[in-house]
């Protein structure tokens, strides 16, 4: 138990180093897109570039923590992240689009393998133990609340005539410091996948419960990331400025992890599933809010209802998933990584055309609609899932 929670605790503080530097992305990659983009329709292609290229590597993580273990990967990621926000300070200062765009894959591989340090802190923790080992991975995102958008807002012009540089040299910086904790950390040994390439996606799909978590963690990754990819514009648009934007996303950021302090000893009480419908309930309040009106009060408040609705979503699906057994479960989470930022790659590039061609509310009412047909999909993939067993 020890063990398990000193792991749990060292990833961390790798996923505070890996959220404090998205959290500029988040807050800047789309102000910084339509700055430099030719069209501002294009403003939110570098965040489109880089979930997409995370849902691609995802494709080749389980091979690569088999051939060289979690460290490496890990550190190898840190490093990648690193170069995606140094490539970043040279674009701004060159004022080029299309080289803010080549950092995007460097930063996608990065976030590709942070997307393992929850898998792996649960390796080591025992059967019921698993949803408060990730909860404590996802914790280290409450320090990065507060520190990436306040960082991320007080470099914006650390560098005198280029806005942003100072804040992704920021991304560098922060990125760097995660090796720290990847070397301390006593990781699992990644388990061979001799076997897991022998299952195939329908018969780890037709686990008890793989279903229903993958469309939690889909869903909710969707929804969440369709909302805050278009909150710094409809922020700007409505006349608030850069620091209005960041503390959106700081208190934005504080709904996806605080509870996290609690949500593993929710799950253990109230079960995976019953934790992920709670987090649909909330993200349907927060767009309801979100239409009610364009005050940075009403930003703030939905924003912070659609992190903690990502954060039941998220964790109960992942849970779900957690609790099926090898090599299923080995197959299931490559299928779930890949699932999840494909379609959250595609959230992403919908979300500055429809914020660009419809506004802000349209934004919210598209994501009711997503909201009903994933609870559609739930239950009507559930129930083919429970024929199928029988």
């Amino acid at each position: 138990m020890m063990k398990s929670r000193q792991n749990a605790i060292l990833l961390g503080l790798c996923q505070f180093c890996y959220m404090a530097a998205t959290a500029v992305g988040i807050s800047f990659a789309g102000l910084v897109g339509r700055q430099l983009a030719p069209d501002p329709a294009w403003a939110t292609l570098p965040y489109l570039l880089i979930t997409a290229s995370t849902a691609i590597a995802t494709l080749g993580l389980p091979r690569q923590i088999v051939a060289w273990g979690y460290r490496r990967l890990f550190a190898l990621g840190a490093l990648s992240g690193v170069a995606s926000g140094m490539v970043s300070v040279a674009a701004l200062y060159a004022g080029s689009f299309w080289l803010f765009c080549l950092a995007a894959p460097l930063q996608g591989y990065y976030q590709a393998t942070t997307l393992y340090y929850r898998y792996a802190a649960a390796e080591t923790a025992a059967e019921a133990d698993k949803g408060s080992a990730m909860a404590w991975v996802l914790s280290g995102g409450i320090f990065a609340a507060f520190a990436g958008p306040m960082l991320a807002g007080r470099a914006v012009s650390a560098v005198p005539g280029v806005p942003f540089a100072g804040s992704f040299a920021a991304v560098a910086a922060l990125t760097l410091l995660a090796l720290i904790p990847i070397a301390l950390a006593r990781l699992p040994q990644s388990a061979s996948n001799a076997h897991t390439v022998s299952v195939s996606v329908r018969q780890a799909l037709a686990m008890p419960g793989a279903i229903e978590g993958v469309l939690a963690c889909v869903g909710g990754y969707a929804l969440m990331m369709f909302l805050m990819v278009a909150t710094p514009l409809a922020v700007a648009g409505c006349g608030f400025g850069p620091g209005g934007a960041a503390s959106v996303i700081q208190w934005h950021m504080l709904g996806m992890f605080a509870p996290s302090l609690v949500t593993g000893r929710l799950i253990t009480r109230y079960g995976p599933r019953h934790i992920a419908m709670a987090g649909a309930g909330v993200m349907l309040i927060a767009c309801v809010l979100a239409l009610s009106g364009l005050t940075l009060a009403h930003f703030h408040v939905a924003l912070t209802l659609v992190g903690l609705g990502w954060n039941l979503m998220y964790m109960g699906g992942s849970t779900l998933i957690a609790q099926v057994p090898a090599p299923e479960r080995t197959r299931l989470q490559a299928v779930n990584e890949f699932t999840t930022f494909g379609c959250v790659a595609s959230a992403a590039g919908a979300a500055g055309w429809v914020y660009q061609a419809q506004g802000w509310y349209a934004v919210a009412q598209w994501s009711l609609g997503l909201l009903a047909a994933l609870a559609v999909a739930t239950i009507v993939l559930s129930r083919r899932q429970a024929a199928y067993a029988i």
